[in-house]
């Protein structure tokens, strides 16, 4: 139990005492007063209402009325004081983050703003970010921006029919605009709001209905997109390929492939320290071209010697021969990685079994499509699974829960960045980051919440 639980419930005893106390006092000091009167006449002292007195009090009875109304004003002071800091506390650490998030904002230019968090947006967003492109998500539903934020996502709350949320979202210095919220007359609104403050921004809506898609585009939009069109035609890519009848999309080699040779990159999630010649042997790379460290500093040509740290990578030229990282070791669930509280156990549960099918599909060499979608699919469960305990945490007091939601963040960032070039990830790294990620991550760091709940229920 946490010490704001533990002075809360320790100030409710204190006034249910007072009130007992006080009640029994005037029965004991006055002959011929009913329970009410006393209840009655404790009550209007301890809040020094000040009705007067119900009845004639005795010497004694004015001199228990006294100690009572400096009992009373004592309570009421400590409560008051308490309201006051909840109420200090929260509003100044949401100012802070809300100050944070919008110095943030005003430094954007030419980038793009995405209304409304749904499926569709989480999709658009995720893509912009693998794309390394600057946007702004904005949504009036609290719990969806808690999950674009937890994501490293720049997120803003509002209607974005409002000129003066599109005016803080930087409209003025965007390049693009998305609506994609699931109302046609929501987005032709903010559609011509956006046009108004921004005549150059190029605007996507996304439609519902094609009836009335004349009108978005007299509202302001440039183009108009029908997702489940999309999805119909991707689906019918994927069948006519299957049987034989599709043409490759590429006949030569891919963007980043040049005369058999590629570049991949070697991020290093292992806590044991590794050095360049070693990476080299592991991924069978022809040479390394920079070493990236962790606090963003680049060394160009790397010695073999030198040594790679835990958050390290190694951007390396390979040749495409089939030769390459294979995984070291299997995610799986045992009871070893159980904690006793039941809805957590369960979400772990999932999170392993979508690691397992990441893994599945990486050793059996599927095709890019089906392990990037595994790999989002893992994400999108991790950030949701992380806002639920972050959410559980504070309800049960937890005291270092900065400290783990700041572990969650480093655990969100390094996931977005892998998610953002995961076309060029040895599979030897995804590998030990998921081991770090999962495996390790609820073996310490989650145990630790565990031990204090249990400690606290003793």
């Amino acid at each position: 139990m946490s010490s704001q639980i533990r002075q809360n419930i320790q100030l409710i005893v204190a006034f249910f005492l007072v009130l007992f106390g006080g009640t029994a006092g005037y029965l004991y000091l006055e002959k011929g007063w009913s329970v009410l009167d006393a209840l009655y006449m404790t009550v209007i002292t301890i809040t020094t209402i000040g009705y007067g007195e119900i009845h004639d009090l005795s010497p004694a009875g004015r001199i228990f009325t006294i100690i009572l109304i400096f009992v009373g004003l004592g309570l009421a002071a400590v409560f008051v004081a308490q309201v006051t800091k909840v109420i200090i506390q929260s509003g100044i650490r949401n100012l802070y983050e809300k100050k944070k998030m919008y110095d943030k904002i005003n430094k954007l230019k030419k980038h793009t703003i995405v209304c409304g968090y749904g499926k569709i947006g989480r999709a658009i967003s995720l893509k912009l970010y693998e794309l390394g492109l600057d946007f702004v998500v904005l949504d009036h539903n609290q719990e969806r921006l808690a999950e674009a934020e937890q994501r490293g996502y720049k997120v803003l709350h509002g209607d974005g029919a409002v000129d003066g949320v599109l005016l803080s979202a930087g409209i003025r210095r965007a390049d693009f605009i998305v609506l994609c919220i699931n109302d046609d007359a929501c987005n032709i609104n903010i559609s011509l709001a956006a046009r108004e403050l921004n005549s150059d921004i190029f605007i996507v809506v996304r439609g519902t209905d094609p009836s009335i898609e004349y009108r978005m585009l007299r509202a302001g939009a440039n183009t108009v997109v029908y997702p489940l069109d999309l999805g119909g035609e991707q689906i019918g890519h994927i069948l006519a390929r299957h049987a034989g009848v599709a043409e490759n999309e590429e006949a030569g080699p891919t963007a980043h492939e040049v005369m058999g040779y590629s570049l991949r990159i070697f991020p290093h999630y292992d806590n044991t320290p590794t050095t360049v010649g070693e990476v080299k042997v592991r991924t069978g790379a022809v040479n390394a071209l920079v070493l990236h460290r962790e606090d963003g500093t680049d060394i160009e040509n790397p010695a073999d010697d030198m040594e790679l740290s835990y958050g390290d990578s190694v951007l390396e030229l390979v040749k495409n021969d089939g030769a390459g990282c294979e995984l070291k070791s299997d995610i799986k669930w045992s009871k070893d990685l159980i904690l006793g509280i039941p809805f957590i156990d369960a979400e772990h549960r999932v999170l392993v079994r979508y690691a397992e099918d990441f893994q599945t599909a990486l050793r059996e060499g599927q095709d890019h499509e089906a392990v990037a979608r595994l790999f989002d699919r893992l994400l999108e469960y991790t950030s949701s699974h992380f806002a639920r305990e972050e959410a559980f945490m504070q309800k049960r007091g937890f005291p270092e829960i900065e400290k783990h939601m700041k572990e969650h963040r480093r655990i969100t960032r390094e996931v977005m960045e892998l998610n953002r070039d995961k076309k060029y990830i040895f599979p030897d790294s995804i590998d030990s980051f998921l081991q770090d990620w999962i495996i390790n991550h609820i073996n310490t760091t989650d145990r630790k919440y565990v031990k204090f709940f249990k400690d606290e229920d003793k």
